[in-house]
């Protein structure tokens, strides 16, 4: 977002407040203390977890030891649920906040150049209003009569030039009387606009504050569910070890794998969805153009290049339970078409071995795709960061990282998800989805969530501020209002 103004020109006709409060609410790390931001919605009271009587009774038999670990895995798969909504909540109020920000630089942008214009025709006004004031002078001075007129009045000189002489001058009195009143109108008019104009932007500080603390205040929820949830499985975790004679860590594994197939289950019904309509021609496609149909409906359809998968140290930004190895690539058998695409999710390579460096083949020429992904994922390990706007450099938000990095490849590409999603010149269904698209979450045309997509199943994003900028399994994120369709540039 570009750097505010200093200020506003004196000339506006008030006092330039707006840009005080928003270089306040811009450049502070805390709360503001403005007006209260809208609720949150009350989180949905967790299922209670069984009590050690309950398991020892669940012993007693086959039939209630089996109908007590299920009951446990619904409870899993409850909270699982919960963390993905609380995950949704944030990433919706941080992409408010952060859409607030722009219409306020955009406000804020406005007002100042309105104000200049209220203050140069100000300045219009009191030259014409000056030259007005000197011709009144010469006329009281002279009762009514211009100096130069004495000729005429006289009887000397030639009748012609001093006849064309008053005229000249009278016109030119007259032109000097217009101008002072055009110049007076014009500059009501334009002082008029500049105080609507930052009228505006005062709201937009306003909206912004209260975004903002809306933003933290569901940051801090999301991270609050995040630990709860962790503490309720590994109390869980350690009953199913009990009831099923096993080992916390091997009841572990099989959460893990069950939520892995929850996961990938939900991805290839959003996949499916979408390949069913572009397979009906229908083409329906809330926020971009209908695209023809035809390709394979498993998803991922991408061989992609040898997966730039997590840098090192990318935590994966996933809001699933923390599984301990992520699966093949999520390829679940999708209703689909039955070209000799591989459809059935032959195993392809293993996620969590990428090789240390997640550059793919150097782009050929100038500014590519890969570049783009190349420049996102050098940010993974970066803070997600939206109180200056979020495109770097000290941190990005999830628009702002996708901005930046189709930059680097010569795209411009516009600021927030939905923009970016809007102006694609091509969106698919998700079953086609190539390396370099775009995926987003939410409704259109208000999407609250962008990721650039890598081929075989994940995405580089900034996902929020505990996570930062990571690369995430993207079947993790397909119960987070996934869009069937994506963008490509």
């Amino acid at each position: 977002m570009p750097r505010l103004l200093p200020g506003f020109p004196a000339a506006a006709g008030r006092p330039a407040a707006v840009l005080c409060a928003a270089v306040v609410l811009l450049g502070s790390a805390g709360l503001p203390a403005g007006a209260a931001p809208p609720a949150s919605p009350a989180a949905p009271a967790a299922p209670a977890i069984p009590s050690a009587e309950d398991i020892a009774a669940a012993k007693a038999s086959e039939a209630a030891t089996a109908d007590q670990v299920s009951a446990i895995e619904r409870i899993l798969g409850d909270a699982s649920d919960a963390r993905q909504a609380a995950f949704t909540a944030a990433m919706q109020a941080n992409n408010g906040y952060s859409e607030a920000l722009v219409e306020l630089q955009q406000r804020t942008d406005a007002a100042l150049a309105a104000s200049a214009r209220a203050a140069a025709a100000q300045e219009e006004q009191d030259k014409t209003r000056k030259q007005v004031g000197q011709l009144a002078g010469d006329l009281y001075r002279n009762g009514g009569l211009n100096p130069t007129l004495g000729t005429l009045v006289s009887g000397n000189g030639e009748s012609l030039q001093q006849a064309a002489t008053l005229q000249a001058l009278s016109a030119s009195r007259s032109r000097a009387f217009d101008a002072a009143e055009t110049a007076a109108a014009a500059s009501r008019a334009l002082t008029a606009a500049a105080e609507d104009a930052t009228k505006a932007a005062d709201d937009a500080a306003r909206t912004a504050e209260a975004r903002k603390t809306a933003a933290n205040q569901a940051n801090t929820a999301q991270a609050q569910v995040v630990a709860d949830t962790q503490a309720r499985r590994t109390v869980l975790v350690d009953q199913l070890a009990q009831l099923r004679n096993t080992t916390a860590e091997l009841e572990s594994a099989r959460v893990d794998a069950l939520e892995r197939q929850r996961a990938e289950a939900r991805l290839a019904a959003v996949a499916a969805a979408a390949s069913a309509t572009a397979d009906e021609g229908t083409g329906i496609n809330p926020a971009g153009p209908a695209q023809p149909a035809g390709a394979p409906a498993a998803f991922p359809a991408n061989p992609a290049p040898a997966a730039p998968a997590a840098p090192s140290a990318p935590a994966p930004a996933a809001p699933a339970a923390p599984a301990p190895a992520a699966p093949s690539a999520p390829a679940p058998a999708a209703p689909a078409p039955a070209p000799a695409a591989p459809a059935p999710a032959p195993p392809t390579p293993s996620i969590p071995a990428p090789p240390p460096a997640p550059a793919p083949a150097p782009p050929t020429g100038g500014g590519t795709l890969e570049t783009a992904i190349s420049v996102a994922l050098s940010k993974v390990g970066a803070p997600y960061h939206y109180q200056w706007g979020g495109t770097g450099p000290t941190g990005f938000d999830c628009s702002g990282l996708v901005q930046t990095a189709f930059a680097s490849a010569g795209k411009y590409l516009p600021r927030t998800a939905g923009q970016q999603y809007a102006a694609a010149p091509v969106h698919v269904p998700l079953s086609q989805a190539r390396r370099g698209d775009l995926l987003v979450w939410g409704s259109g045309p208000d999407f609250y969530h962008v990721a650039i997509y890598l081929g075989n199943g994940q995405v580089v994003q900034a996902l929020n501020p505990q996570e930062g900028i990571g690369v995430t399994q993207l079947s993790a994120m397909a119960g987070m209002q996934l869009h069937p369709y994506v963008a490509r540039y």
